[in-house]
């Protein structure tokens, strides 16, 4: 093969190797970047991923309450009167427990329940001098809650639920009583009164601060609208000298009212 045949085939190998180095070099570069756009379409949005399935929350309250327990009953000494709740109590501690199921990462259903312990005031209606006075509130009812960040650090809520609320009281004590004109004997009187009626609204407002990735901690606020509708119990009377006698209580209209929380509440999240 002559001079000139040979120079122009290597210049054409020549130039097939430089084009083949430069299409692999444009080539190599996009496979990673191909990778990387998988993995990051693969990859779950932060915080939004495991937040689904069953929660359980605990919380210590003070609580507050305002408008009536009930009204229009007859008093001991044959007048009408309504009790208000800021006349038959100071403040009351509220122990609250959640139970339910996040079905999605924003929104929960479930339960809650309460039992509060009571703190009475001295009167004339509910509570006379000298008197041992106890009372303790039970509260249960269904409720959904909606998150506002459930992938955050700190996730603000909403809830709104119903429910049926027991208010327990138990007056014992011993008074003078009237069993003749200007004649009075000592008798113990032991009053049992059971207090029930519809939770028709119950607000709800918190906070969960991320502890970890199962437990939260947080202010937890309820404000709720009841009545309480049926009245049940009995008093006994047992007068020195003459014996003791049992007999309904006196009959009461609804005492519509507002029961107001506020405390720290602990969360179990879903994992």
């Amino acid at each position: 093969m002559n001079s000139p045949c040979r120079w122009t085939l290597s210049l054409a190998a020549a130039l097939g190797l430089a084009t083949s180095a430069w299409a692999q070099d444009m080539v190599t570069p996009t496979e990673p970047e191909t990778e990387t756009e998988t993995r990051t379409e693969m990859a779950p949005a932060h915080g939004e991923a495991g937040r689904v399935g069953p929660e359980f929350a605990v919380s210590g309250n003070v609580g507050l309450g305002a408008g009536y327990v009930y009204k229009n009953g007859l008093s001991a000494a044959g007048t009408v009167e309504s009790l208000k709740i800021t006349d038959s109590a100071t403040v009351s501690i509220p122990v609250i427990v959640e139970l339910g199921f996040r079905a999605t990462p924003r929104f929960y259903l479930g339960v809650w329940g309460s039992w509060e312990k009571v703190f009475t005031k001295e009167n004339p209606l509910s509570c006379p001098e000298g008197f041992d006075c106890s009372t303790q509130q039970w509260r249960i009812g269904p409720e959904v809650r909606y998150h506002l960040s459930p992938g955050g650090g700190f996730d603000p809520w909403i809830g709104l639920g119903v429910g049926l609320e027991i208010l327990d009281s138990h007056v014992e004590g011993t008074t003078q009583l009237q069993v003749a004109p200007g004649v009075f004997v000592p008798a113990n009187v032991d009053t049992n009164v059971t207090d029930r009626g519809p939770t028709f609204a119950r607000l709800t407002l918190g906070g969960d601060i991320r502890l970890s990735r199962a437990l939260s901690v947080g202010p937890i606020i309820t404000a709720s609208m009841g009545s309480y509708t049926v009245r049940t119990g009995s008093q006994t009377v047992d007068i020195t000298g003459v014996g003791s006698r049992e007999g309904p209580l006196a009959r009461v209209d609804d005492g519509f009212h507002g029961l107001f929380t506020l405390g720290l509440r602990l969360a179990v999240l879903p994992l």
